[in-house]
C-alpha cells in the first residue's frame, strides 16, 4: 500500500506532535501524527448522534483520546481546566513561559484569523499556543495557520467551548510535557490493542448515542431517506475524508503490530469510504448507503477478530 501524505483534519494529533517536539522530543520518542492518531484510538469505532442526525467515524472523544495517547507514549503533562477568564489566562501565561501549550477543545467559530470562521461555529479544534502577549496569543494552528494571532476576547470565547458536547469544563489546556518512560513502538501498539477492541465494540445503545455496527446501519437508513443538508456537508467536507485517512493510518498501525487480517479489513473500508466520497459529492445517497452497509459487514468481521486481543 502506498501511504498517504498530505493535508487532513488531524488537529489534536498534529498539535500533540508539535507540543512534544517543542518540549524536547525527538524522532526516537515522538512518532508521526498518523501513529499518534492511532494511539488516541479515535480511528477505531463509530458513533451516530440521533438528535442531530450526525455520524462520526470514531468511538471516543479527542480529549480522552489525547490523555490516552500521552500515557501510552510514556510522557506526562499538566492538565488544567475550569475557573474564570482571568484565572484561565493566568494559567495560560504561566504555562506558555515554560514551553508549548496544547489548547482545546476550542470552538472554531471564534478563531477569527481563519477566513471561514463565520461558518465553523460549534466545530471543535485544537491548537498550540506559543506565547501570550499583551492583548493576544500567538498560535500554531495545524489547519494551515502557523504563527496566527488571536485577541484575548476571541480566544476566551473559543476556549469556553460551550457548544462542544463532549467537554464538561471550560478552558482546557495541557502543558509541561515531559518524557518519563522509554516505550518502544511495539509496546505502544500492544498497550493500544485492548482499547481498540473496546472501541470497535462500543455501543451506548441510545437514545441519544449509538455505536459500532448499529451506528453504521442507522447511517445507511438515514441516507436512504431525505438526507439533511447539514449531514451532507458534514460527510462530504469532513467525516468521509477524515475516515479514509484514519483508516489508512490504522491499517499501517495494525500491520506494524502484526495484525494483518484486521489491517486488511480496515484497508478495504478505506477503499469503500473513498468511493462514498465521490458518490456523496454527486448526491447519489442511495449508493452511499449501499457502501456504508458494506463497511458495516466489514466492521462485524473486524469486531470478531479484535475480540481475541
Amino acid at each position: 500500500m502506498i501511504p498517504y501524505v498530505g493535508s487532513g483534519e488531524y488537529c489534536y494529533a498534529n498539535s500533540l506532535h508539535m507540543s512534544l517536539f517543542g518540549s524536547g522530543g525527538t524522532p526516537d520518542n515522538v512518532p508521526s501524527p498518523g501513529f499518534l492518531e492511532c494511539l488516541t484510538t479515535m480511528p477505531f469505532g463509530k458513533t451516530y448522534l440521533t438528535s442531530a442526525k450526525l455520524f462520526f467515524f470514531d468511538g471516543l472523544d479527542p480529549d480522552r483520546g489525547l490523555t490516552r495517547a500521552i500515557e501510552t507514549l510514556g510522557w506526562k503533562c499538566r492538565l488544567e481546566r475550569g475557573g474564570d477568564e482571568q484565572e484561565a489566562l493566568r494559567r495560560l501565561r504561566t504555562a506558555s513561559q515554560q514551553g508549548p501549550v496544547l489548547l482545546g477543545p476550542l470552538d472554531m467559530g471564534y478563531l477569527t484569523y481563519n477566513p471561514n470562521y463565520h461558518y465553523l461555529g460549534g466545530s471543535d479544534h485544537f491548537v498550540v499556543v506559543l506565547a501570550v502577549e499583551q492583548d493576544h496569543v500567538l498560535i500554531h494552528d495545524p489547519k494551515g495557520f502557523p504563527y496566527a494571532t488571536l485577541p484575548f476576547d476571541d480566544l476566551l470565547q473559543a476556549w469556553r467551548a460551550e457548544r462542544i458536547a463532549y467537554i464538561g469544563e471550560t478552558y482546557t489546556l495541557r502543558a509541561d510535557f515531559r518524557l518519563v518512560e522509554a516505550v518502544s513502538r511495539q509496546e505502544m501498539i500492544a498497550r493500544t490493542l485492548p482499547h481498540i477492541r473496546t472501541n470497535v465494540q462500543r455501543d451506548p445503545g441510545g437514545p441519544e448515542f449509538y455505536g459500532s455496527v448499529r451506528a453504521l446501519r442507522m447511517l445507511a437508513e438515514t441516507l436512504r431517506a431525505e438526507v439533511p443538508d447539514h449531514l451532507v456537508d458534514h460527510l462530504r467536507y469532513f467525516a468521509l475524508p477524515l475516515a479514509v485517512r484514519r483508516n489508512l493510518d490504522a491499517q499501517a498501525f495494525l500491520t506494524e503490530g502484526n495484525r494483518p487480517e484486521a489491517a486488511g479489513l480496515i484497508e478495504q473500508q478505506a477503499r469503500l469510504l473513498g468511493q462514498a466520497q465521490y458518490l456523496g459529492v454527486h448526491r447519489s445517497w442511495s449508493s452511499v448507503a449501499t457502501v456504508i452497509e458494506q463497511v458495516a459487514t466489514l466492521e462485524e468481521r473486524l469486531i470478531a477478530i479484535c475480540a481475541s486481543w
